[in-house]
């Protein structure tokens, strides 16, 4: 090869590399090129999404060729092959409310020679049917005659715009409502002055339309006195682009001058830029009169301050003489319950000087220091009466000039006003009367006792009379049989009347031993009235009027009965033994206010007689319960039957009420309380009687601390068939069960002994040998009376030897069976 060969070969291998290596560099620069226009492309995509931007190009060469960006399918909720999607479709998604104006628009904007188009206009999505505003930008390319060739532009998305936009509206729209609704001027000023909004009042205030009234100038109806002056302040007022206020006479469109204060308070933009005023003006024009009469009134104020402060001073002279000769215990305390005044009287009880007693709680004063419990009584009174209550109630109060009662009474004291602003506490001193009450009772208590004593004296004497003479005749040897049955008989009925006498004195003091049973009211009252129909004679019609056939109550059947039969034979007497009683039975839910007694709730069984006679007066109602209380004629009642079923049904648990209207009749209703219905309603109120039983042996263990009576109950017992034992007391009859608890089957006990009584020694015996019955026996017993019997058998005095017998034989047979 020539030798210079290589030297050729060399230079062409260097430029192809060369040649090679700015090739890799132009593909590096145009890969970086493409990656850069990616990214760029990429973040205008990104961008336009947050802006909610899309693009849109149709090209008009061929109909209506539409290419969408993918920003454009996003806002108008499209999926990504809608791209090129046809003009209907894009009609068929506008808005109906808007499709017919947007579409004539846009082929109006055709049409047009102008390049650029703009729309405002609803679309609804159809990927969520969510309405949305859209706003279009865009440029149309038209050929040398004008014909639009192809159209580019941006649909964006302004739907919180406009909402925000409807939102202001409606915000300018009720300020305007509330503005208008105001019955002062209200308005808004620009830098110029001139006003961009008026309300109603501030167009009503000069009678122009809105359109003149806001560029109206002020000056014009401002009071020439107030003008220079009100010039000068509003200029520095704005000035100070702080609030300030106003103060001058305008005239109104009727032509009168009204004083009007208006306060301006400057407005800024969003950037705080000062861009104007806005106010509100208040009409002032009485205030202003009265500021007018106010200083006239001043000119001679001071002379009625003078005349006013003695009048004042003559009215507080005048009180408080009034106050310190009344003889009335009297303060005033201030809201807070301390004492203001105190007069000399009250002062006095006390022996206190006002300072001790002034600027000190009322309750804690002496006047109540010293009696327990009072100090809480007078300071409830106090906050009751700050409460607008008047407070009265009477007092016992213990004082350092001794114990003394008091009708006490506390009232609210009142401003003109009628604000409660303290209090008036007033006392009076009833002590001397009350002593003088307590005199006049006591003396009408011994009459009461005279009557009692005189009356019962009469009727014992009576009775003890025909059992005196009867026990004359019986001592005579020679009486035939038949005339001594006849005394006998005569004895026994006169002790049983002399006993029914007893039991309606007890009744009306409500001592007697009552036997509580629950019984049919309906049931009893039938039973009476048979029973009362031969005694009320045949001239007397007698009806029973039951409105529940199950009316049950619980009380003593015996003393019922009294008390039912009392007041037929009142009836009877009252009706001068012709008419109509009528008797009815019913339940009630209380008892109405009696006897200065309130109403009584509960269920009670109310059983009313009712007759047709002459009525009883008004001014005898409250006395006919008195015991020998009669308008009878002598001789002819006890005035013992009214009281006995007075006592009957209050010691029953119920009471008694009487109503007579003028001239027709009177009605006497007895309530009772009501009782459940027995298990057994036939033996609920069975009653009945068996002869006397012989006591076959049966030991019983008298207690009767009365020898006479002692031996006469051991006698009769004895006749009875008993074995008996008597001891003294109810120490030795527990001494004698205690060395041989089954030496008695029967402890028969008086109920009045000294040391332990019958009923206490019958709860000792039934709870150390409960198989051990007890029967007690009494005349008349205040433990009996208050304690009933506790459960046990009871023989009233005076008894018979059926009755006896009967009780005895019940009670041992309650515990020990008989043997065959």
């Amino acid at each position: 090869m020539p030798p210079s060969e290589p030297s050729n070969v060399l230079p062409e291998v260097e430029a192809a590399e060369r040649l090679r290596q700015h090739l890799e560099e132009i593909a590096r620069e145009r890969d970086r090129a493409h990656r850069a226009l990616q990214e760029r492309e990429a973040e205008l995509a990104r961008i336009q999404r947050i802006g909610r931007v899309g693009g849109v190009e149709v090209d008009f060469h061929d109909g209506f060729k539409n290419r969408r960006s993918p920003e454009y399918l996003i806002i108008h909720g499209l999926p990504p092959d809608a791209a090129n999607e046809t003009h209907e479709d894009w009609v068929n998604r506008i808005h109906p409310d808007d499709r017919e104006r947007t579409v004539k628009q846009f082929l109006d904007a055709l049409k047009g020679r102008d390049e650029d188009y703009f729309a405002t206009y609803r679309i609804v999505r159809p990927n969520d049917g969510e309405t949305r505003w859209i706003d279009v930008i865009a440029k149309i390319e038209r050929d040398a005659g004008g014909r639009a060739l192809r159209l580019v532009g941006a649909h964006i998305d302004v739907t919180e715009r406009m909402l925000a936009q409807e939102k202001l509206r409606e915000s300018e729209q009720r300020f305007r409502l509330i503005a208008d609704s105001a019955p002062v001027p209200i308005w808004v000023t620009k830098l110029d002055r001139t006003r961009s909004f008026a309300n109603q009042a501030y167009v009503d205030f000069l009678g122009l339309p809105f359109e003149e009234a806001i560029a109206f100038d002020w000056r014009k109806v401002l009071h020439p006195d107030d003008l220079q002056r009100v010039l000068q302040e509003s200029v520095a007022g704005e000035a100070s682009l702080k609030p300030f206020v106003l103060e001058a006479r305008y005239r109104r469109a009727d032509g009168e001058w009204r004083w009007l204060r208006s306060e301006s308070q400057p407005r800024w933009d969003p950037t705080g830029n000062h861009i104007g005023f806005i106010g509100v003006a208040h009409d002032i024009t009485a205030s202003k009169q009265a500021e007018s009469d106010l200083r006239r009134l001043n000119e001679t104020l001071e002379q009625r301050i003078t005349e006013r402060t003695a009048q004042l001073e003559s009215n507080e002279a005048q009180m408080r003489a009034i106050f310190e000769t009344s003889h009335q215990y009297q303060g005033l305390l201030n809201p807070d319950g301390d004492l203001l005044y105190a007069n000399r009287t009250s002062l006095n009880g006390i022996g206190a000087k006002p300072i001790d007693v002034i600027g000190t709680p009322y309750w804690t004063t002496p006047w109540f220091s010293a009696t327990e419990g009072m100090r809480d009584i007078v300071r409830d009174a106090f906050f009751a009466v700050m409460k607008g209550e008047e407070i009265r109630t009477e007092m016992r109060l213990q004082l350092p000039i001794g114990e003394r009662y008091f009708d006490f009474a506390m009232r609210p004291m009142r401003d003109r006003h009628g604000a409660i602003i303290g209090a008036v506490p007033e006392a009076v001193d009833i002590t001397e009367r009350r002593k003088a009450e307590e005199v006049l009772r006591q003396s009408q208590k011994m009459e009461a006792v005279g009557q009692l004593t005189g009356g019962v004296a009469h009727d014992f004497n009576n009775l003890l009379t025909i059992i005196r003479s009867a026990t004359d005749f019986l001592r005579r040897r020679e009486l035939p049989e038949e005339r001594r049955r006849r005394y006998v008989d005569a004895i026994s009925e006169t002790v049983e009347r002399a006993s029914k006498l007893t039991a309606q004195l007890l009744a009306f003091a409500r001592r007697q031993p009552l036997k509580p049973q629950v019984f049919n009211v309906g049931n009893q009252v039938d039973a009476v009235a048979q029973l009362i129909r031969p005694l009320v004679g045949s001239r007397i019609r007698i009806d029973v009027e039951l409105s529940d056939c199950n009316c049950f109550a619980i009380a003593d059947i015996a003393q019922f009965e009294t008390a039912l039969i009392n007041l037929a034979v009142n009836g009877r007497d009252a009706m001068d033994g012709e008419g109509q009683l009528t008797i009815c039975v019913r339940k009630v839910r209380a008892i109405p206010p009696l006897r200065a007694q309130s109403t009584r709730r509960g269920d009670f069984v109310a059983i009313a007689m009712a007759d047709t006679g002459t009525g009883i007066a008004a001014d005898q109602l409250e006395a006919i319960f008195e015991p020998f209380f009669t308008t009878k004629e002598v001789g002819k009642g006890t005035g013992l039957g009214l009281s006995q079923a007075f006592g009957f049904a209050k010691q029953s648990g119920g009471d008694i009420e009487v109503t007579s209207p003028p001239g027709q009749g009177a009605t006497f209703t007895i309530y009772l309380p009501q009782a459940e219905m027995p298990a057994d309603a036939a033996e609920a109120a069975a009653t009945g009687s068996e002869p006397a039983i012989r006591g076959r042996g049966y030991r019983v263990l008298v207690v009767e601390d009365n020898d006479d009576v002692g031996r006469f109950s051991t006698e009769l017992l004895e006749d009875l068939g008993y074995t008996v034992r008597r001891v003294a007391n109810a120490s030795a009859a527990l001494a004698m069960l205690a060395a041989d608890e089954f030496s008695a089957d029967l402890v028969f006990s008086d109920v009045i002994m000294p040391g332990m009584n019958g009923v206490e020694l019958a709860g000792i015996i039934r709870e150390r040998y409960p198989g051990l019955p007890v029967v007690l026996t009494s005349g008349y017993s205040n433990v009996l009376a208050e304690n009933a019997h506790r459960g046990f058998e009871l023989i009233q005095k005076p008894y018979s030897v059926e009755v006896l017998s009967r009780i005895l034989r019940k009670a041992i047979s309650a515990q020990k069976p008989e043997s065959a």
